[in-house]
């Protein structure tokens, strides 16, 4: 059963990344070019971080695609360098907002099953493996220690047991196609 969820998880994540986040990503290159150039702008709170300010687009149809409610259309983080543009942020996440759309998103479920090595997300220095669904959405996650993949909905089943009410993936999961590489600080 596993296999067929699988099976059934990767076909209905590739036609959401194909038929929804594709085109979106594709138009929204130009878009987020002229509207970081011409748009309005106002700061707000973060929808997930309230006591952080966010930078956000006044027009609400621009800011529901290209927007960040979490970190803003360009953040402002000691790791992102100040000189980069709300475009190269667009590319480092173009899904941003659209995590939280309806259908293409899910929230963690008390009914996600999973089966694995890893009960949660392993650290970093650990290895470990699931598949995780909840009605139509799934997620795989496989890492050795020094890299691993993610591929699908960022379910865990952690979910399952429990979901912090101040979590902000209760906004919405978003998904993955990953390739990750730890170094382990030592």
């Amino acid at each position: 059963m596993p296999i067929l969820i699988a099976i059934w998880g990767l076909c209905f994540f590739l036609v959401v990344e194909c038929v929804v986040f594709l085109p979106l990503y594709i138009l929204g290159i130009p878009a987020c070019w002229l509207a970081s150039r011409h748009a309005g702008t106002h700061d707000e709170p973060s929808w997930l971080y309230p006591d952080r300010t966010i930078r956000a687009y006044n027009s609400r149809l621009l800011d529901e695609w290209l927007g960040n409610h979490e970190d803003g259309m360009k953040p402002v983080f000691s790791w992102w360098p100040k000189e980069k543009t709300a475009l190269q942020w667009f590319l480092r996440n173009p899904v941003g907002n659209m995590r939280f759309w309806p259908i293409v998103s899910t929230k963690p479920s008390a009914s996600t099953r999973w089966v694995g090595t890893a009960s949660e997300i392993p650290g970093i220095s650990q290895s470990g493996w699931f598949l995780a669904w909840s009605g139509p959405y799934a997620g795989f996650r496989w890492q050795n220690g020094k890299w691993g993949v993610w591929i699908g909905w960022k379910i865990n089943p952690r979910d399952a047991r429990f979901i912090m009410d101040n979590d902000y993936r209760n906004w919405g999961l978003g998904t993955a196609l990953q390739l990750m590489s730890f170094k382990v600080v030592r």
